[in-house]
């Protein structure tokens, strides 16, 4: 697989080669409702981030994946709290993983990024557009897949579970050679073409009419 592109505490699953395995996933956590948890003290009313994310959570209690993982904290913060060094720190992350799989040309990429909704599409619109006016030269195929939840992970009827199923999955199918997509909602959008409705706030991919 040839492409080229132009201008915290990390949790692990235990694997041995630090490269060229297509079924290692990265997972970079923002925060955002996805990560809410519970209230620590009994006075206390308003949901915070707890010292886990939804991903480890979510990927521990599946011993039956057939992938291994690393999972690594940028920030917890309310997406519209993300500031512009929290996407640069993001960025500076996924970059340092293309640099590593440079010379692995074979090798497939695979990164999930969560992070509350309300800014999520401009997040991966700005990583997106981070990476490509980077002169990369030849680099391995890769996936950014950025996903969230409407409902903290910690309910019973979240979205959480499925929302991270479905990125970890989409992880593994380029669209092309480099791709930077949401996957919400049970569908899987090119960030380019994706939008939120409004009234819904269902993540939707525009319909370009011909």
């Amino acid at each position: 697989m040839l492409s080229s592109i132009s201008g915290g505490a990390a949790i692990s699953r235990p694997y041995e080669d630090p490269v060229g395995d297509d079924c290692r996933v990265y997972v970079f956590t923002l925060g955002g409702t996805i990560d809410k948890d519970y209230p620590k003290l009994t006075s206390g009313y308003a949901f915070e981030f707890g010292d886990e994310s939804a991903a480890q959570r979510i990927l521990e209690t599946h011993p039956n994946l057939g992938i291994s993982y690393k999972i690594k904290s940028i920030c917890k913060k309310d997406s519209l709290e993300i500031a512009p060094n929290d996407r640069d720190n993001l960025c500076l992350e996924i970059e340092n993983m293309i640099e590593m799989r440079r010379y692995h040309l074979e090798s497939l990429l695979r990164i999930v990024v969560t992070h509350g909704t309300d800014t999520m599409i401009e997040t991966a619109m700005y990583i997106k557009n981070k990476i490509k006016a980077k002169n990369w030269g030849l680099t391995p195929h890769f996936v950014i897949a950025f996903t969230g939840a409407t409902k903290p992970e910690r309910f019973v009827d979240s979205d959480a579970s499925f929302n991270v199923g479905c990125a970890v999955a989409a992880t593994s199918c380029p669209c092309e050679p480099w791709s930077v997509v949401i996957c919400m909602n049970g569908n899987v959008i090119p960030v380019e073409q994706c939008v939120r409705d409004e009234a819904s706030g269902l993540f939707m991919k525009v319909v370009v009419k011909k």
